[in-house]
């Protein structure tokens, strides 16, 4: 049976868009239940979950989807990576960062157009690589560049406005 095209096609958009993120909201995979995904968008999970935030200077963060197709075995992925940079570097960060980066997790991205797309909705998203550093010269970052990893098999899902079972606190 062959895959069915729904097609519509697209208009050239309008220039009122801006890249980067400004915010991300963490919480453990195995707290969240997301439901199912329709047209593009999750409208809410199916029980109560907090997400806590880790707030990002300007342009200092980027989420990124690549698409992985197979022509030979017939497949088609996306590799998402969310690369953070937060500055400062503190032993309770240290403690708490470190937690994040043995967990497989739900991230939900904000990006600067405030859309929120959740990184990782099935399978998870975890830490595949980064830097603590104090840097070498007075104005070089002193604090964490981070790197997380999700493999769907589609792309993030909007995170739709309205929901309810999901929390968003800040960051202490």
């Amino acid at each position: 049976m062959a895959c069915s095209i729904t097609i519509n096609g697209r208009a050239f958009p309008c220039k009122d868009k801006i890249g980067g993120i400004k915010k991300v909201w963490i919480a453990q995979l195995g707290d969240v239940s997301w439901n199912a995904v329709s047209s593009g968008e999750i409208d809410d999970a199916s029980a109560a979950v907090t997400f806590r935030s880790f707030e990002l200077t300007k342009n200092s963060g980027s989420f990124q989807q690549t698409v992985t197709a197979s022509v030979e075995n017939g497949t088609v992925f996306f590799s998402q990576v969310l690369e953070l940079t937060l500055p400062n570097l503190t032993a309770g960060d240290n403690a708490e960062l470190y937690d994040l980066m043995k967990s497989r997790l739900s991230i939900i991205v904000q990006d600067n157009n405030d859309n929120y797309l959740i990184m990782g909705h099935t399978t998870g998203a975890e830490s595949t690589g980064g830097t603590v550093g104090t840097g070498t010269a007075k104005g070089d970052l002193n604090g964490y560049q981070l790197q997380f990893t999700a493999e769907e098999a589609i792309p993030a899902p909007f995170l739709a406005s309205g929901f309810t079972n999901v929390t968003l606190t800040a960051g202490s």
